[in-house]
This record gives C-alpha cells, structure tokens and sequence, in this order.
C-alpha cells in the first residue's frame, strides 16, 4: 500500500519516461501516526550528485532507515553494512525495507550488493542506468524476491563482476551487454521469466555455473554452447527441448522436467576434464539413447527416472565409471528390465541402479 503510494506521488510529480538517462532521486520519510512515507522525485541529467559526498561516512548518514554498521554476528535477514579499515562501505545487505535508495548507488567502494524484499518502485523496477557507478568495484550482485524486469544496458561495464543473482524477481530478458562480463563466473537466475538467452552470451569464457530453473518460458539455451569452463547447467522445470553442446569442462547437469525427447550430441558434455560427472534427466520424453554415451568421460550418475524408454544402448554397459544409474517409471518390459540387471551384473557387478516404479521401489545390490 505504502510502495503504491510512492509510485503514485512519483507518476503524478515527476514521471520517469528516459531509462537511459541518469536519475536523482531524493527519498525523504515524513512519518505521522498513519506511517505514510511521501517519496520525492527529482531528474538530473548528471550523477553529480554522488559527488556532494566527501566519504562512505556521509552517504551511511543518508540512508533512509537504519543501516548497521560491522554487526557481530550479520545475517542475511538484517540490513548491514561492512566497512574496512580505511572506513569505506565495501558489502551492502539490504532487506525487507521499503525501497532502495538511489544513495546507495553511491558507494563507490563496494564490492557486494545484496537486495533482497525491497522494491525499485522508484526505477519503475528496475536496475537504473546510475548502477554504472558501482562497475569499477563490484563484484558480486544478487537481488532476490524484489521486481526486477530487466537490466540495463550499462550492467556490461561490470568487467569485476564475478557473481550475479536475480532469483524470483520476474527478468524477462537480458540485454546484449550481458557478453561483455567478462570476469563472470556464477550466473544464477531461477524462478523468473526468460523466454530466451541472448546470443553474446558466446562471449562470457569466464562462466563455471549457470542455473535456469523454473523459468516456464525458457526452450532453448544453444546460446551457451561451446563455453570452454562452464562446468554446472541448473535447468530443472524449463520446457527446453534439446541438450546444450561442445561444453568441455561440464561435470553436472541438472535438466529434470524439460521437453527433451533425446540425448543428442551427449558425447561432447565434459569431454575436455576427467572429474566425475553427474547427469540429471528424470522426467523428460527422453525415448532412445544414443549409442555416444559410452564416450562420455568418467560418467558417475545418470539419472533417466520417468521417461520413455524401452531399451538402453550396448555402448552404456560397457560404462566401467558408472556408479549410480536411475530408470525407474519406463516402458521397459520385465524381460528387458531383468535382461538389463544380467549384463550389469557381468559389466559392472558393483552399480547400483534404481529400476522399478514408485509403487514397488528396488534396487540392484
């Protein structure tokens, strides 16, 4: 109710039509027994504003709610603040507050930001194009359970950036500058509403992990294939239909509840490393397996729960490396069921594998 207001105040007084120019926002509580918070908006063509501060000191004073400073034992559910010895803000965590204030685009010592529970009601939800302040030294960023619809076009000047976060905050996309975070490591957006991944995405050599789950709209992510070091891929509940390829050092994948109907091009996951590799397709339309999957380097776990299928390759007894093997709720015959479990027991005496229905579980010894 009270965020509703603001945004009301902000339309009727000052309406934002110009994501691309720099915005000053002025945030001022007037409290009075009703708690009514009058948010005031004001334009600028600059960020001189920042600038009125001689240090971290100053801007910490401007905050519009409390920040703790140095707590003894911070939590993740507290607004805090962390500062060095030289007395600069360099991690930010800010949590159930009302909004965020654009102050806080002012530190230009911080390395962490965390959002989590506190609108961008006065960017019109969104990251403002003002957080290219904080490029030169930011390196993680995670906004959680807070609207966020897009990014702006400036996040690819973060070339520091290691860690970026949005989890439920409703991304609808993400802008070509995303290619250009060159330092990135972990790209983690579940629980939002991707309808497709940009083609710069090529670009980021640097990316270990990238997790997708639940975005609902999400069919493809070919626009990460070939990423030389991207090791873990999270895509649980995304209706993609194909595997990702040419990914030499992937060790985990995690692609429960897609549309997949095969296993195309498995051969060229984690072609390039030998640690174990763990590969989760339960509860796809997978309907064969290509005979490819015996080249698979070092393949510990596989997990084929809940699909169609009616025979396994010969290539996949010969798997030597394979440890855990997961084919419950198939269309497998019992004749093929027990034909399966013989030659496992001559390939591979000691894999364990999980292969009946839900109703009558069992496991080979």
């Amino acid at each position: 109710m009270l965020a509703n207001q603001c945004h009301s105040i902000e339309d009727r007084n000052h309406p934002v039509s110009d994501h691309r120019q720099s915005i000053q926002v002025v945030d001022t509580y007037l409290n009075d027994r009703s708690g009514c918070i009058s948010c005031i908006l004001r334009k600028n063509s600059s960020n001189n504003n920042c600038f009125k501060h001689i240090n971290d000191g100053e801007i910490h004073q401007g905050f519009p709610f409390y920040v703790a400073l140095n707590p003894k034992q911070p939590s993740s559910s507290q607004t805090y603040a962390l500062v060095n010895k030289n007395k600069n803000i360099y991690y930010l965590n800010i949590v159930n507050q009302l909004f965020f204030p654009s102050i806080g685009f002012c530190l230009q010592h911080l390395e962490e930001l965390y959002v989590r529970r506190t609108s961008f009601v006065l960017f019109n939800h969104q990251l403002p194009s003002m957080i290219k302040i904080l490029s030169k030294t930011l390196i993680n960023l995670e906004i959680s359970n807070t609207k966020i619809n897009y990014l702006p076009y400036e996040i690819g000047n973060f070339m520091k950036l290691n860690k970026l976060i949005l989890s439920n905050t409703g991304l609808m996309s993400l802008p070509d500058s995303i290619g250009d975070l060159s330092s990135l490591k972990f790209l983690l957006l579940p629980n939002n509403k991707l309808t497709y991944l940009p083609k710069t995405m090529k670009n980021l050599r640097s990316l270990e992990q990238l997790t997708l789950t639940n975005n609902p709209h999400l069919y493809s992510i070919e626009a990460i294939n070939g990423l030389p070091l991207l090791g873990i891929i999270q895509t649980e509940n995304c209706p993609i239909q194909h595997l990702p390829r040419n990914l030499p050092q992937l060790t985990s994948i995690y692609m429960s509840n897609n549309n997949l109907t095969n296993l195309t091009n498995i051969q060229t996951l984690g072609y390039g490393t030998d640690s174990k590799k763990s590969f989760y397709f339960d509860r796809n339309s997978i309907q064969s397996i290509p005979s490819e999957i015996g080249h698979v380097r070092h393949l510990s776990l596989l997990n084929l729960n809940h699909n169609r299928l009616k025979h396994l390759p010969l290539s996949i007894f010969n798997i030597n490396t394979l440890e855990n093997l997961y084919i419950r709720n198939n269309s497998f015959s019992d004749a093929d069921l027990e034909e399966i479990i013989k030659i496992f027991q001559r390939t591979n005496p000691k894999l364990i594998i999980t292969y009946l229905n839900n109703m009558n579980p069992r496991k080979k010894p």
